[in-house]
């Protein structure tokens, strides 16, 4: 009676620490320790008045990132199709030697970004796997916008080019391009606005070349991967500090992924719907639905086989609908040839990485976020020159604004005891 008794309390303590830190949606995922999840203050009972000693959820910018520790937040989990649910692909990931890096940026991404709250000083490297929309659409937007949101240090982003592409599908074709587009904006806030964010450097990285080194600062390595989805096209894998993780862009399975990511701490993947599944979800017709997910993309039976024969101490599957009608089929799918740990991802998931494990949370964001304030005193740049409205258009300012406008000056000064003159023209 007493073995019996014994075995069933260690039956039910596994269940329970399986489950903790587990969110709903998810299998078989590692975990760490139930002390590292605690309160810092230690206290395990739950007080009417206190905070609550244990979170399964992440609140951006309440939690220390420790020294040995990796967090991950998918921030685009989704498809090309917009949905309020979930953007195009993008992650974050940050490490405890304050790095910030984010993979992709997908069109939706951008607000996902801001809702963090974190200053854009510090997400100033951004790695593009290909240039579909799906996958860079918010880079432009995210920017251009760079001034009015308090970035004060240039933005750097690295590219596909080179491996044979045509120069005009290169990525330093696409950015010169970009600038060239938001030309109008970039000149016209010349001398109203720090424009400091308007420095671009760009670096092309040979998608073609297997494992290659395209960024290596600070205990940092990211490597590119060639994937199988057109020319131009890459995955990365990013080392630090004894973990190592790994991102795919779009991408069949391939022999690549496979040798370089053998057992990694955290493997992130694209999985597409099933041909049924996109035919029925995304109005595709058959031969659309084959060729889209067994010949250019990696579907649920693809996914489950490559991590299958990679073994990652815990996986993510990302880039499709992710409902309470989708979310089974593709689970069962994967089942049926993968029964390692695997998340599927939701926009705001997040993954703590450290050598004993990964916690997975949701994390919970301010939707009514404004931009963080300057880590750096903001100025105009030396020499540049405010841009100056035609005469033709300023002639419609109504005489009567005058007045109102210097009373707004006068009583801004007053208070802030400064010596500002309202000036339409410079």
């Amino acid at each position: 009676m007493k073995k019996i008794t014994v075995a069933i309390f260690s039956t039910v303590l596994l269940a329970v620490i399986f489950q903790f830190g587990h969110h709903q949606g998810t299998t078989g995922q590692s975990i760490m320790s139930a002390q590292a999840a605690e309160s810092d203050s230690g206290d395990t009972i739950q007080s009417p008045t206190k905070p609550y000693p244990k979170h399964n959820v992440y609140y951006p910018g309440t939690e220390e990132l420790k020294p040995d520790e990796m967090r991950v937040i998918a921030l685009g989990s989704g498809m090309p199709m917009p949905r309020l649910k979930q953007a195009a692909a993008c992650f974050l990931i940050e490490l405890g030697n304050g790095d910030k890096f984010i993979f992709d940026m997908g069109n939706g991404s951008f607000e996902r970004i801001h809702a963090l709250g974190i200053s854009l000083d510090y997400l100033d490297k951004v790695f593009i796997t290909h240039p579909h929309m799906d996958h860079m659409a918010d880079l432009a937007t995210f920017y251009m916008t760079g001034p009015q949101n308090n970035r004060s240090v240039p933005l750097r982003v690295w590219g596909p080019g080179g491996g044979g592409m045509r120069e005009e599908w290169s990525f330093k074709t696409a950015m010169d391009h970009m600038e060239k587009t938001w030309a109008w904006m970039n000149g016209t806030l010349a001398g109203t606005i720090d424009t400091t964010a308007f420095k671009l450097e760009v670096t092309e990285y040979d998608w073609s070349k297997v494992n290659n080194v395209i960024y290596e600062e600070n205990g940092v390595v990211i490597r590119s991967l060639p994937a199988i989805h057109f020319e131009g096209t890459a995955s990365f894998t990013l080392e630090w500090n004894g973990l190592k993780m790994a991102f795919s862009g779009d991408t069949l399975p391939n022999k690549w992924w496979i040798e370089h990511t053998q057992g990694i701490d955290l493997s992130i993947h694209e999985c597409f719907f099933t041909p049924e599944m996109a035919i029925e979800k995304w109005g595709f017709s058959s031969q659309e639905a084959l060729n889209a997910v067994t010949t250019v993309h990696s579907n649920p039976s693809y996914f489950g086989k490559v991590m299958a024969m990679t073994k990652p101490k815990h996986a993510v599957a990302y880039h499709f609908q992710n409902d309470f009608d989708t979310l089974p089929i593709i689970m069962d799918a994967v089942q049926q040839v993968y029964d390692g740990p695997v998340d599927y991802a939701r926009d705001f998931m997040v993954w703590n990485v450290t050598k004993e494990g990964v916690r997975t949370r949701m994390a919970v964001v301010n939707p009514e976020a404004y931009p963080p304030v300057p880590l750096k005193e903001k100025h105009m740049e030396e020499g540049g020159d405010r841009y100056q409205t035609p005469d033709s258009v300023l002639a419609g300012w109504p005489e009567e604004m005058q007045e109102v406008a210097e009373k707004i000056f006068t009583d801004f000064n007053k208070e802030n005891e400064t010596e500002y003159k309202f000036q339409l023209k410079k």
